[in-house]
């Protein structure tokens, strides 16, 4: 029978609170020296045994060697030893050239060995009887296995706990962030998310405390008192839905911690931290996030997908609670421009007033619900909130920033959502008219061309009621903004024939000779001509197809519609066959539906306008 001795390595981080498992690292089994008292080596202590094995120790116990294999992810290992060594003692080293350190790959350094201890087999029958298993566990304590983490691969450890201070349970889903106060700026070590025990680990190495306003050229530890051989000083924040908090404060930071920090927190109020980015505006839209600078041609003032804007944008930055200590209020304005490249007025600015403004949250009341699975809740602040939503007041047009000391404001998020029907108005133009129209010009002055117009905006900001204080935080290049609705739209051909309404293109198909028919039912026999009309000044695709039996070897479709100038494409077309010898004539008898569609290239920098479609269908006798 075969004789395998399974064990286990981890190691302490901060006691049994908090521990790790040793893996992907090499297990050597050894000869002991003929000459050791194995009862003493066997029964020693830790502080006795543990050590680290040199090179030339290493060398000269190469001819003792009986085996070695690699631990797994958790640790676990699995070594046959030959029965001529089942009843001796063995020596068990390991040797490693990474430690871990998640969420990254584990810090590789330089190779290392380490004596464990002396161990004597106990074996034991397998459950099938046929082979023999002795189990070996270890754990390293603390001190040795923190010392051989930062002194030798420079990871450094925190563990801890985060607890509601109130009841004691522990906080699940809560991101621990650990900081660095430094002497000039403060720095990020590294983040965790709490488990459902509240525990948490963050590892991080000294590259991440080191740094200073010059890094990357200079890196050394900032603190003044030991600037060169001090480990950083820790105090921490949390995160959560996106939003930071101030558990603790520089004032309450470790001093010069070391390879391996052991900590027990707790919250009782969150405070949200104050964002680094000053308050701006920088993008049109959450989702598309274009900037309002280098997102915008200059030539057309549109995106740089070739997008004009209409409906409600999103203005997106950041605003504060303060500006200098004082309560911060901030405005928007707007300035219409004949051409997008015009240059702008300094004096032809108008406020965004509140009925422009659509609900828009610019933030969140936090609250501790003291609840584990649910730590924090959550009330959006409202622009024009209604019934009873928190909601912002206004000091004339100026939006002033909530200063409840749960206020979390918005950064990189929804500052203001503008609804440019209120700058533009909405147009409408009335396209009724008879079916005989259709795939011919729609511009008349009954239906004029109405083009893009364009407006720059930009926010300014103070304090509160302090006009001395005013600045301005984001001004946007001109921007096109097209807000039309077509009514009385033809739609469904002749013989089906109905109109719609409050239509963004203005989009028809029909046949000519259903057109031409006394009924509007005509059958079709040798001759189809498709007549379509789109119009929108954004058109980005026009497109035609057909559905219908086709014979053997036979297919048909439409030839791609080429896009006229602003602001409609119209036009007629037939079916392009192969073979090219066939006709309308060699269509099977039957039922056929020709589709149209069509889509404007608006956008609301968070979603784009969808495609329009009509169709008619005909039957071929």
């Amino acid at each position: 029978m075969s004789h395998t001795i399974k064990g286990n390595l981890a190691a302490y981080l901060c006691g049994r609170d908090c521990s790790e498992y040793l893996s992907q690292v090499k297990v050597r089994i050894y000869l002991p020296l003929a000459d050791v008292n194995i009862p003493a080596v066997s029964s020693a202590e830790i502080k006795d045994t543990f050590r680290e094995v040199k090179e030339e120790e290493i060398k000269s116990k190469q001819d003792r060697l009986l085996a070695e294999a690699e631990t797994d992810m958790e640790g676990n290992f699995s070594i046959k030893i030959d029965e001529r060594y089942s009843r001796s003692a063995l020596e068990i080293d390991f040797y490693c050239g990474s430690v871990p350190r998640p969420p990254l790959p584990p810090k590789k350094g330089k190779e290392r060995q380490f004596h464990i201890t002396t161990f004597v087999p106990q074996w034991k029958t397998s459950e099938n009887q046929e082979n023999w298993i002795a189990n070996f566990a270890y754990i390293i304590p603390d001190k040795w296995w923190c010392l051989i983490k930062g002194r030798y691969f420079d990871v450094w450890t925190i563990c801890g706990v985060l607890t509601d201070c109130k009841t004691g349970k522990p906080l699940e889903g809560v991101s621990v962030i650990a900081m660095d106060a430094d002497f000039i700026t403060d720095d990020e070590l590294g983040r965790n998310t709490t488990d459902s025990n509240g525990h948490f680990k963050i590892y991080y190495t000294s590259v991440e405390f080191k740094k200073t306003f010059l890094s990357p050229i200079i890196n050394i530890e900032t603190d003044v008192a030991l600037p060169f051989a001090s480990g950083p000083d820790v105090y921490f924040q949390l995160e959560y839905g996106g939003q930071r908090f101030a558990l603790e404060t520089k004032a309450n930071r470790r001093n010069n911690v070391g390879y391996c920090l052991c900590v027990k927190l707790c919250s009782k109020e969150l405070i949200p931290v104050d964002s680094s980015v000053p308050p701006s505006f920088t993008h049109f839209g959450l989702t598309q996030h274009i900037p309002i600078q280098a997102g915008i041609n200059s030539a057309t003032g549109k995106t740089l997908g070739n997008y004009a804007f209409f409906s409600s944008v999103n203005l997106v930055g950041t605003i504060s609670k303060k500006i200098n200590t004082q309560p911060m209020e901030y405005l928007f304005e707007y300035q219409e421009v004949a051409n997008p490249a015009d240059a702008l007025n300094p004096a032809g600015w108008n406020p965004i007033v509140p009925n422009m403004i659509d609900k828009t949250v610019i933030g969140y009341l936090w609250t501790f619900t003291g609840d584990p699975s649910n730590p924090i809740a959550y009330e959006p602040y409202f622009i024009n909130g209604t019934g009873t939503e928190k909601t912002v007041t206004f000091n004339g047009n100026w939006i002033q920033v909530p200063q409840d000391s749960n206020f979390a404001p918005h950064v990189d998020a929804e500052i203001l959502k503008l609804n440019t029907e209120k700058l533009t108005g909405v147009t409408s133009i009335d396209m009724a008219m008879p079916t005989s129209g259709i795939g011919n010009a729609t511009v008349s002055a009954a239906r004029p061309h109405t083009s893009n117009r364009y407006f720059a905006i930009r926010m300014r900001q103070r304090q509160i009621s302090n006009s001395a204080t005013e600045i301005v935080a984001g001004t946007s290049k001109p921007i096109a903004v097209y807000n039309v609705l077509y009514q009385n739209v033809n739609k469904y051909g002749s013989w089906a024939h109905t109109t719609v309404d409050n239509q963004y293109i203005a989009l028809s198909v029909d046949l000519e000779e259903i057109i031409s028919g006394s009924s509007g039912c005509s059958k079709i026999t040798t001759d189809l001509h498709i007549k379509y009309g789109a119009r929108n000044e954004n058109l980005g695709n026009v497109s035609l197809s057909i559905v219908g039996p086709h014979k053997p070897g036979q297919s048909f479709g439409f030839n791609a519609v080429a896009l006229m100038p602003a602001p409609e494409t119209f036009g007629s077309t037939q079916l392009v066959f192969t073979p090219p010898t066939d006709t309308v004539a060699d269509l099977l008898a039957c039922a056929y539906t020709v589709s149209i569609s069509a889509t404007a290239l608006l956008t609301t920098g968070d979603s784009n306008l969808g495609s329009y479609y009509d169709f008619v269908s005909f039957c071929k006798v």
